[in-house]
């Protein structure tokens, strides 16, 4: 009996070891995936202040996620640690043309994957805005990071890796995208929810992103004021001085970028979208 016991227990253990090990061959896999996607050759020339190709950038959501030297997304016990890297550090790092094609396809310098960054929602960036956020990034001093450490992937993250369950952004985004814009249209409504919102939020519908379930935007800018539209994105706040969590500090670090007409223009596009 106790031989037998021995026996079920040792296969019970290796059977778990494959497993594991199994789980760690395939995340690893995935995470190792390469894209042949070639970076493609652009021309950072900008008209654009330094301090206006800094608020456009801002604009974009740079700050939100990497703060000034880097920031923690993502930490949640089991699934893992997610980081966001010191742009100020990695930058210098990259050519023109390697940084367009991470922003644009979310491949990274080495042809793999980032997660999170929304490369699907950059592809509709602008040459001219592309064009102001490479200087702006040239011109950051580096900074020490903030933020010890890089990702790392817990157990049910590994998990949802070797299932393929997590998203890349590079898998969302054509291998040929359509030629962008050369410039940044006069009326941003459209654009600042193709670029920006639609990342988290759909216009008619909630949406569950990484990490929360978003709301529908257009009901929501259909029941703000124009006053109190302009507060959420300048502060984050909604009615009544409520905290949004991730919305609070995404318009804290980017959105308060904006100009007034242009929260004017993007309620108004959100509000009266069919």
């Amino acid at each position: 009996m106790k031989r037998i016991l021995k026996i079920t227990l040792a296969t019970v253990v290796a059977v778990c070891l494959i497993a594991v090990a199994g789980i760690y061959a395939l995340s690893e896999m995935r995470l190792s995936r390469t894209y042949e996607i070639a970076a493609t050759d652009f021309t950072v020339k900008t008209t654009l202040s330094a301090e206006e190709a800094e608020r456009r950038a801002r604009t974009l959501m740079c700050g939100g996620c990497h703060h000034d030297a880097g920031n923690v997304l993502i930490d949640e016990p089991g699934v893992g640690r997610i980081v966001a890297p010191n742009l100020t550090r990695f930058v210098p790092m990259y050519s023109d043309a390697e940084l367009v094609r991470l922003i644009r396809h979310g491949i990274k310098k080495d042809g793999t994957a980032v997660f999170i960054m929304p490369a699907s929602n950059f592809a509709n960036i602008t040459d001219d805005d592309m064009a102001a956020i490479i200087a702006w990034l040239r011109s950051l001093k580096q900074l020490p990071d903030a933020v010890a450490g890089t990702t790392q992937w817990g157990p049910l993250g590994r998990i949802g890796l070797a299932l393929d369950k997590i998203p890349f952004e590079a898998d969302l985004v054509p291998a040929v995208i359509a030629p962008a814009a050369a410039t940044r249209p006069a009326d941003i409504g459209e654009y600042a929810f193709r670029t920006d919102c639609s990342h988290c939020h759909n216009l008619d519908t909630a949406k569950q992103s990484e990490a929360f379930l978003a709301p529908a935007l257009k009901p929501l800018a259909q029941s703000y004021s124009a006053a109190d539209f302009k507060t959420l994105l300048r502060t984050g706040k909604g009615v009544g001085g409520r905290d949004l969590g991730v919305m609070t500090q995404v318009s804290q670090w980017d959105f308060s970028h904006f100009t007034d007409p242009e929260i004017e223009q993007i309620q108004i596009y959100l509000a009266r979208r069919p």
